[in-house]
């Protein structure tokens, strides 16, 4: 396993990003799936929702060679999508900002021959609290100039990937939501499986 990144990570609008290039559509990210927390609709992109709206949270990037254990219990949201990306090293991108890291998948960062589909877990915990503009401290408390509420935000984000097989007949496996506690993953749930497929080419 090689941790890619562990560190904050800045969000607005509750979004952030993995992308071979450009930035996804949130609707075609998410169109004629399960679940509302990582869209993969669009090819080379994942489009990734938290608790928090605009704030920094910590999120851990994991590249596994096989499928790893379950996850722990400690996460409350569990899903699971497929992903294929256009190039070997990808980038986790804020919303409206550059490339906050690059995310070499293969141990070189470099092409070696047709890269494999991957299969992505992405955790979170904490997600409810998170959507609470001061994360569950007394805004009362504060001083008026005080915004470090900002950068201690009780939500929190793990994205796991692996090279994965596939159904048998080349087709990869669709998403799941795996494990789901707080109204605002329902709520993002809810809201993908109402989207209307996109068209068929």
């Amino acid at each position: 396993m090689r941790v890619l990144f562990d560190g904050k990570a800045p969000v607005h609008y509750g979004q952030i990003y993995v992308t071979s290039s450009d930035l996804p559509d949130m609707d075609r990210a998410f169109a004629g799936q399960v679940n509302g927390l990582c869209g993969s609709g669009q090819p080379g992109a994942l489009f990734l929702m938290t608790g928090t709206h605009s704030g920094r949270v910590r999120f851990t990037v994991e590249v596994h060679a096989v499928e790893p254990p379950a996850a722990a219990e400690e996460w409350e949201e569990v899903v699971e999508v497929s992903f294929v990306p256009g190039t070997a090293v990808v980038d986790l991108v804020p919303w409206g900002d550059g490339a906050l890291a690059r995310l070499p998948l293969t141990s070189e960062g470099q092409e070696t021959g047709p890269l494999p589909a991957y299969r992505v877990r992405y955790c979170a915990t904490g997600m409810d609290e998170g959507h609470d503009p001061f994360g569950g401290l007394d805004p009362d408390e504060l001083d008026e100039s005080d915004h470090t509420y900002m950068d201690r935000r009780p939500d929190r984000y793990l994205l796991c990937l692996w090279p994965e097989g596939t159904t048998g007949d080349g087709v990869p496996r669709a998403d799941a939501v795996l494990r789901q506690t707080s109204d605002g993953a329902a709520y993002w749930h809810t809201w993908a499986r109402a989207l209307a497929l996109p068209p068929a080419r």
